[in-house]
């Protein structure tokens, strides 16, 4: 896979009352892995303006895609909800160090009609970065995220954060999937030692990946300054 193929996490965050509008933008460019998060912005005011933000009430919108196809779309919200202008919302992208490797597989399809007949070859996880630490992400069906940090724990992990989300663009997501899913999830954040990274998203995807009652995605970030944690000698 080129670089400008590999998945990217597209981070937007806007006000509460935009995010319809700017879900029908992602719809229109098929942009399918939607995340929505209602959030409170705590910056002041003279902050939330420099940053592009104007009211407290957010809602941020993860998506993940790929690089070539994130670049029109950064352009397209861009230039559709004014973000070139102060108080109508920022959107940025995030490189990704690892997800499932269905995930990856999914994105590169040109046709939904392909989506079925990868389901048996999903999640490989890949994990290519050298960072002390990384960011674990996991997204389940609502109700699982106790199982997550049970597996979490087992390989040594001692907290996490949990956000209830909803997944945006339902019906085509299960279409395009070709499997039943949930509108209502759950995101569970976890900062662990890029040494354990790998075989902790291996245990997630084995216990609560797409072919498991929590119907899980995981992926990692890179994190490259990192304050407040005591190294793990025993993990």
């Amino acid at each position: 896979m080129s670089n400008n193929d590999s998945p990217c996490l597209l981070v937007a965050i806007v006000d509460r009352n935009k995010h319809t509008r700017l879900e029908d933008i992602l719809g229109e460019k098929h942009v399918f892995f939607q995340f929505l998060a209602n959030a409170e912005g705590t910056a002041r005011s003279d902050v939330m303006n420099v940053l592009g933000l104007s009211g407290s009430e957010k809602t941020i919108v993860l998506c993940i895609i790929n690089r070539h196809k994130a670049q029109r779309t950064v352009a397209s919200v861009m230039e559709r909800m004014e973000m070139m202008h102060p108080g109508h919302g920022i959107i940025f992208t995030v490189p990704l160090t690892g997800t499932s490797k269905y995930v990856t597989r999914a994105l590169e399809m040109e046709s939904m009609k392909y989506a079925e007949r990868q389901v048996s070859q999903m999640e490989q996880v890949e994990i290519q970065d050298e960072k002390k630490y990384g960011l674990v992400i996991v997204i389940v069906d609502n109700g699982f995220s106790e199982d997550v940090m049970k597996v979490a724990r087992e390989s040594g992990v001692r907290g996490g954060t949990v956000m209830h989300v909803l997944q945006a663009a339902i019906e085509e997501a299960s279409k395009f999937f070709g499997i039943s899913l949930q509108p209502d999830k759950e995101m569970i954040m976890m900062v662990v030692e890029d040494v354990h990274k790998v075989d902790l998203m291996k245990s997630i995807k084995n216990n609560c990946g797409m072919r498991t009652d929590a119907r899980g995605m995981v992926i990692s970030l890179p994190i490259e300054t990192c304050a407040g944690l005591t190294p793990i000698e025993s993990y």
